[in-house]
């Protein structure tokens, strides 16, 4: 229990209803490419609505339940840095942001198999969080459905410094604010490891992520 409320444990109730609803998505994402290839139009603008919605309810829970706590609430944790993205492409359809955050989204599969410092479903929160990782994760296979959106090789590679310069701001943000974004501060792995080891081990970890995203999703504009 925290100021804010519990956290879901590992494969407890709210974790597995979070599963079972991204997979709910996934199928229906997945059986209907050619309704979503028609429709794209009003798809997008529905999912982009949802996006705001989510951005409204999780820095209003903040605001209205916990004065807004800047070592929490900040736009500064990275499936809040991909909603916004997320926001930006389906306005724009840049095809830039669409690369950086179809390999971000990476983070947003560990926080399914792995969740660390997540909200049950009751809480307004844990609303935001599955709206937010369900869109985070399945937007860049519905940009290459609706959009015909590609990744391409050694994409991983090249916006991989928008990674290193997401860390940078992160840390340097837990400095002044005593917060935990990208989970410097808490770590949900290695825990006691020193950040001068365990921020190069993310860098190298995150960039395998990437290289694995960057693989995904050519093979699906494969198929």
């Amino acid at each position: 229990m925290t100021k804010y409320g519990e956290y879901i444990t590992l494969f407890g109730p709210d974790h597995l209803i979070y599963v079972a609803g991204m997979i709910v998505v996934a199928i229906l994402l997945f059986t209907n490419i050619s309704f979503i290839k028609k429709h794209r139009a009003i798809i997008t603008l529905v999912i982009l609505v949802l996006s705001i919605i989510q951005q409204i309810v999780l820095y209003g829970s903040y605001f209205v339940l916990y004065d807004f706590d800047l070592a929490e609430s900040l736009p500064l944790h990275i499936s809040r840095i991909n909603s916004i993205l997320g926001i930006i492409y389906f306005i724009t359809k840049n095809k830039k942001v669409f690369t950086v955050l179809a390999l971000f989204s990476a983070f947003a599969y560990l926080s399914f198999l792995y969740p660390s410092r997540v909200y049950g479903i009751t809480h307004p929160i844990g609303i935001s969080f599955f709206v937010n990782h369900a869109i985070t994760i399945l937007l860049p296979f519905y940009g290459i459905i609706a959009y015909n959106e590609t990744i391409n090789r050694w994409d991983s590679l090249r916006e991989f410094p928008w990674f290193i310069l997401y860390v940078i701001v992160a840390y340097v943000t837990n400095i002044f604010t005593d917060g935990n974004y990208f989970y410097l501060k808490e770590k949900p792995v290695f825990p006691n490891l020193a950040n001068i080891f365990y921020i190069p081990a993310s860098f190298v970890f995150s960039f395998v992520l990437f290289k694995i995203c960057e693989l995904l999703f050519r093979k699906f504009q494969l198929n």
